[in-house]
């Protein structure tokens, strides 16, 4: 299945827009023509007819066993589809029973693939005389374009399809078989990191010759059960593993629903356990001392406190902490926010998006409430504070909220208001805020990198439009000529185009918010807004 001629992704804009206009057709029927009576033999005699090379056709005849196998050998339902009556539930069930058992089957192919890619791409560079240290050290990257998944998850599926397809070919079997779920294996890959070769092959022997371990196991006590074994198996390796381990831990933050986000931390045991005893009794003392909000509540607000003002719960009020919750000192905090003028003077309707740096989107009513001192959540400072010269008047809010405005149609950001002089810093300040993550295709890391997409050495600019913000890792990868990244323009907005050596393409459009409040703006608000 040779991909080498394919088009490059920024190919005729108006083909494109033909596509995504054009009607979608079942892959049954024929084109020009009425629905086959039969659509499973048309697809079939498609299929016989496909030009590709012996080893695609093999591919494509594998997948096509698999088909066949979880829909009518389907482990999880009484009756597979074909012994089910049209119309019923048993027939619904059987064939999601069959879509799960099919999933089991991709993903073992998915796995051999993987390292099968890895290894040509690695081949290809020993061909091309590359220097034998970089020689497939762009498989991960180049397999996370094709898969459309971050590098860094792309990194660590190769590892553990690597050990699998390695090491561990019973379970392998399993996966293809569907006996096992893809997640289920999932698990196993990354309850076995760091574990040796010989291990992962012992606990594989175990896991076939017990098969009952499997069923129904969820991952959480298949994980431990996994781990469990890896500490039988290599007790001299525990110190190890546990140092390894703890040099890991780190800081998360996931966007949720309505403003909100989660905090995950991964902390040494006895870090954590420490962590949640103080902050359990902070949160029983405040409500001991009168405050009505919510001990999980409670929990997270002196958290924040513990982490940007430092302050002493043991002897804090119960009944200051809701009102004064903002005004507490919050040294050094800066807050990137991307926000519509319309939003910001209170001119819209309820539906405009404002975008937080290291968060995303969330209503702009929240950062508006919040910048006026009452955000969403809190008790009014009015019904808790009595007398106002009780406020320390150190404890003012601190974090500056820099405002940067967007074009009114585009929602691309054009310019920003900031006290701060120097171009260099102003300017990384405003990519950083525009890009918010990683403007590697699928990445989604934290910035920390401002890259020229053209580079300085071949003329590119400094400027917001040949800027970027990239992750380290991907940062690296660019530098070192792995990855080719090239800008697009189209009427819809710009975009920046990355390719790899051997095919693999992916699109970064430039971040914009508020698309459906600014295709109903005039031309005439457009111009003005910009």
């Amino acid at each position: 299945m040779d991909l080498s001629d394919r088009a490059p992704e920024g190919r005729d804009e108006d083909e494109q827009k033909r596509s995504a206009h054009r009607p979608a057709r079942d892959a049954s029927t024929p084109p020009g023509g009425a629905p086959d009576p039969d659509p499973l033999r048309h697809v079939a005699a498609e299929l016989v007819t496909l030009e590709a090379s012996p080893e695609a056709r093999s591919l494509l005849a594998a997948l096509l066993t698999a088909v066949l196998s979880a829909f009518t050998a389907t482990r999880s339902v009484r009756d597979a589809l074909p012994d089910t009556a049209p119309g019923t539930a048993e027939e619904a069930l059987a064939v999601l029973a069959g879509i799960d058992q099919l999933r089991s089957a991709l993903g073992a192919l998915d796995s051999l693939w993987q390292v099968r890619a890895a290894d040509r791409i690695r081949e290809a560079d020993r061909s091309r005389e590359a220097p034998e240290g970089e020689q497939g050290t762009g498989a991960p990257h180049e397999i996370a374009l094709a898969r459309r998944v971050s590098p860094a998850a792309s990194s660590r599926s190769l590892a553990g399809a690597r050990r699998l397809a390695a090491h561990m070919p019973e379970l392998l079997e399993k996966l293809w078989r569907g006996a096992v779920t893809d997640q289920q294996v999932t698990t196993v890959m990354r309850a076995l990191d760091g574990a040796d070769p010989a291990t992962c092959a012992q606990i594989d022997d175990l896991l076939a010759a017990e098969p009952e371990v499997l069923d129904g196991a969820g991952c959480r006590r298949l994980g431990s059960e996994v781990r469990a074994l890896v500490q039988q198996i290599e007790p001299e390796r525990s110190r190890e593993r546990a140092e390894q381990a703890a040099r890991g831990r780190h800081v998360t933050l996931t966007p949720l629903a309505d403003g909100m986000a989660r905090l995950s931390a991964v902390l040494r045991a006895i870090d954590g356990v420490a962590v949640m005893n103080a902050l359990d009794a902070g949160a029983r003392s405040r409500r001991a001392a009168g405050s009505q909000t919510s001990h999980g509540a409670l929990e997270a607000d002196l958290l924040v406190e513990s982490v940007l003002a430092g302050a002493d719960h043991k002897d804090a009020g119960a009944d200051r902490e809701d009102a004064g919750a903002l005004r507490r000192p919050r040294p050094g905090l800066d807050v990137g926010i991307v926000i519509t003028d319309r939003a910001l003077l209170a001119r819209a309707d309820g539906t405009e998006c404002a975008r937080i740096e290291g968060y995303g989107t969330l209503p702009a009513h929240i950062v508006v409430d919040t910048l006026e001192g009452h955000p969403p959540g809190h008790l009014s400072a009015d019904d808790l504070i009595e007398d106002e010269d009780d406020l320390d008047p150190d404890g003012t809010l601190t974090a500056f909220f820099r405002r940067l405005y967007t074009a009114p149609r585009s929602g691309e950001l054009i310019a920003m208001e900031s006290t701060a002089r120097a171009f260099p810093t102003g300017l990384a300040r405003m990519i950083r805020w525009r890009d918010a993550t990683c403007r590697t295709p699928w990445c989604g890391a934290r910035i920390r990198h401002i890259d020229h997409v053209t580079p300085v050495r071949e003329g590119g600019p400094t400027s917001l439009d040949n800027g970027q913000g990239l992750c380290a890792a991907c940062n690296l990868r660019k530098e070192t000529g792995r990855m080719r990244v090239e800008p697009f323009s189209s009427p819809a907005g710009s975009s920046l185009t990355w390719s790899s050596p051997h095919g693999a393409l992916g699109r970064s459009p430039t971040p914009r918010i508020i698309r459906q409040r600014a295709q109903r703006l005039d031309p005439a608000e457009d111009d003005e807004g910009a």
